[in-house]
């Protein structure tokens, strides 16, 4: 009983109320509906365009602007289209709801790209703000958090309710309008965002991929196709408004131009791909210089779209529709010339070209509107990024058999030429054997030859010193002789006249003041000749001798010199030594004697060769238990490839002019061997040459005649 008379009194309530209400006025939308189903809008609103864009909201409603608008064209039932316009469009929408109760609905704009709408819902009694949301203002102001711009109406009961809309953008202005009931908008958003996460996540999967790919094998075409799909992802995350969403969402300026660049610059990356996928630069020459030069312009152009995007629309559309003629041309050019890829990639392309088609045709209402449709773009990219990937896996393995089919042809020609050098070894061996023993018998005479050479030198080195010493004593020498004649002749004169008639007391005078002097002369040349001689005896004794024994440096020096200068007495240059005195060494002289000897005969050959004038200067100085000589010369110099082999045996610069190559590279052996020391040398050109010995003022073990003879065998 009292669920029926509860039931009576509900169903009576609702008749009286139902009878209360006055019916809605034609032109206005009623709310009251209950489904599923959203309501198309395009028909019922009017329409006016503000082309100062300075109308507020508030103006908009006083009764001479309510005038201006006017109906929209019947033919457009889904989207409004306005095209590039910078004018502001105003829209107005009458909503009423004859229920007894509150209604709640969601208006919904579907085009993400739209720069900017406000929305005032005008409700007698009722204050209201304006509500706004677009690609140009902060996502964080929409009223209801949506890719697209989604704004809530309540329309009180048994009431009516006014809707302005102003709109503007950047990008092509189409507005395409529905109303929903609150609940099964949730539903729809909810299956719409599953939507997109399958094609977002699918999009991830192919880029995670490729880029493990690129990094596996270093391949730049799989970067370019990571580069490219990453590129499309964000346009069509930008055209759906998830990059506003997710990506950028406070970001004003760069939103509202991000689809112009991002489509350009995706594009200028697919022309990239497309040369290096089809091998345009083999099959096609100059087709691929088009595709280098259309690349150019569209990596170019998305720096000129955010400079003047409006400006530059209509010229860049007319660019991207070539961009697609020339790859979609190139494509079936090399498809037909045989190119295996180049199927694969025109079903991909041709896949996101329909995509594409399948959105401006949605939005010109050519087709009709469900979930292929609404979808197109993403399922075109999917399709797209799916084949292109596939096609690179294809060209991945097909590029792994050539690599097997290669490896299998090297491993074959290596094993003949394996075989062949196995031959080879056997020949070589043969020849090894026989050639090793005649460069055996050659060697032992290249030794024999250069122990010769190495002796020669030596030997000329002292008989240079032996004719100079000769030359020097012929002057002594022959003095003494000419004195002792004539000193002979005057006595024999003397003697004859004392055994004959007598000799006169001025005679004998006379021969007295004449013997006198003679006798003087006679003692300073015997005197000449014996310091000629011991020194020569001195420096030839030390040099045979190569034994070991306490000497003054200055003394062996000095007896070097006067051994030295007599050969070379009329040549333009001298000879200072600048020693103290009591400088002593527990050394080899003989050696040592032989290294400064041969450095100064170098002097001598090079350094003053075409100069009027020279000295050498040889200097000593103790540095703690060490001697450091000096021979230093102000001559020529030489220069640094010169001067970077004159210790190499038999290098000469007057080779066939009485040079034999030996002098300093005996004397830097003499010098390290024998005496425990290092020689260096110093020079450039024009400042002449310096050379530095340092050796130890007490060799401290005794080299003997066996190191003594390796140091000069070490020259071969």
């Amino acid at each position: 009983m009292k669920l029926g008379a509860f039931v009576a009194a509900a169903l009576a309530g609702m008749a009286l109320a139902v009878s209360a209400v006055a019916a809605p006025p034609s032109d206005a939308v009623d709310v009251s509906w209950r489904g599923e189903a959203p309501v198309a809008l395009v028909q019922q609103f009017s329409q006016w365009v503000d082309p100062t864009g300075s109308v507020t909201a508030e103006q908009v409603q006083q009764p001479e602007w309510r005038a201006r608008f006017g109906p929209v064209d019947p033919a457009q039932t889904r989207a409004l289209s306005y095209g590039f316009t910078s004018d502001a469009v105003w829209l107005r929408l009458k909503l009423a709801n004859p229920s007894s109760a509150d209604v709640q609905r969601v208006l919904e704009i579907t085009n993400a790209k739209l720069s900017s709408v406000q929305v005032k819902v005008v409700t007698p009694g009722v204050a209201t703000e304006v509500m706004q949301a677009g690609a140009a203002l902060p996502f964080d102001e929409r009223a209801v958090a949506n890719r697209f711009l989604v704004f809530p109406v309540n329309v009180p009961a048994a009431s009516e309710a006014t809707v302005y809309l102003r709109v503007q953008s950047l990008n092509a202005m189409v507005l395409p309008a529905r109303l929903w009931e609150p609940q099964a908008y949730a539903r729809y958003v909810r299956n719409d965002y599953i939507d997109q996460a399958w094609y977002f996540g699918m999009a991830m999967a192919m880029l995670l991929f490729n880029l493990l790919l690129f990094a596996a094998l270093r391949d730049s075409i799989y970067a370019l196709y990571v580069a490219f799909s990453l590129s499309a992802a964000l346009s069509i995350a930008t055209i759906g408004g998830l990059g506003k969403e997710f990506l950028w969402p406070q970001s004003i300026w760069w939103a509202d131009v991000a689809l112009a660049f991002l489509n350009n610059f995706a594009a200028g990356l697919l022309l990239l791909f497309v040369r290096r996928m089809l091998n345009t630069p083999m099959l096609m020459p100059r087709a691929d210089k088009l595709l280098w030069v259309c690349a150019l312009v569209m990596l170019v152009l998305p720096v000129y779209c955010l400079i003047d995007y409006r400006g530059l629309v209509h010229g860049v559309l007319v660019v991207q529709l070539f961009v697609a003629l020339v790859i979609g041309g190139v494509a079936a050019w090399c498809a037909r010339a045989g190119e295996r890829s180049a199927w694969t990639f025109l079903l991909a392309f041709s896949a996101l070209l329909l995509g594409g088609v399948v959105n401006i045709l949605l939005n010109f209402e050519v087709l009709p509107f469900n979930f292929w449709t609404n979808n197109g773009l993403q399922i075109g990219s999917a399709v797209e990024m799916v084949m292109l990937a596939l096609a690179l896996a294809d060209r991945f393995n097909l590029s792994r058999r050539e690599t097997l089919r290669a490896q299998a042809d090297a491993l074959g020609a290596e094993r003949q030429l394996v075989e062949s050098l196995r031959n080879s070894e056997r020949l070589l061996e043969e020849r090894v054997h026989k050639r090793t023993g005649e460069l055996s018998r050659a060697v032992q005479r290249l030794e024999q030859t250069q122990a010769e050479l190495v002796q020669s030198a030596k030997l000329a080195s002292l008989g240079s010193l032996v004719a100079g010493i000769a030359h020097e004593l012929n002057t002594p020498i022959g003095n003494a002789l000419t004195v002792a004649t004539t000193m002979d002749e005057a006595t024999r004169q003397i003697k004859a006249d004392i055994e004959g008639a007598g000799i006169r007391k001025s005679t004998l005078l006379q021969y007295l003041e004449n013997v006198s002097p003679m006798a003087d002369l006679l003692v300073r040349s015997c005197e000449r000749a014996a310091g000629l001689v011991s020194s020569f005896k001195r420096v030839a004794v030390d040099q045979t001798s190569e034994e070991r024994r306490r000497f003054d440096v200055k003394n062996l020096v000095d007896d070097i010199c006067a051994s030295l200068r007599p050969g070379h007495k009329h040549l333009p240059w001298v000879i200072h030594v600048d020693i103290p005195e009591g400088l002593s060494c527990d050394s080899y002289p003989g050696p040592l004697g032989q290294a400064i000897s041969n450095m100064v005969q170098n002097a001598v050959t090079h350094a003053f060769e075409g100069r009027t004038q020279g000295t050498v200067r040889i200097s000593a100085r103790q540095v703690d238990r060490s001697i450091e000589l000096t021979i230093a010369d102000d001559g020529n110099g030489m220069p640094p490839e010169v001067l970077g082999r004159i210790f190499d045996p038999f290098f000469t610069t007057r080779l066939g002019q009485g040079g034999s190559g030996l002098g300093l590279s005996i004397s830097q052996n003499i010098v390290a061997g024998v005496m425990g020391g290092t020689l260096l040398a110093l020079s450039e050109p024009g400042s002449g040459s310096k050379f530095v010995l340092s050796f130890p003022q007490e060799r401290r073990h005794n080299t003997g005649p066996d190191v003594l003879e390796s140091t000069y065998a070490g020259l071969s």
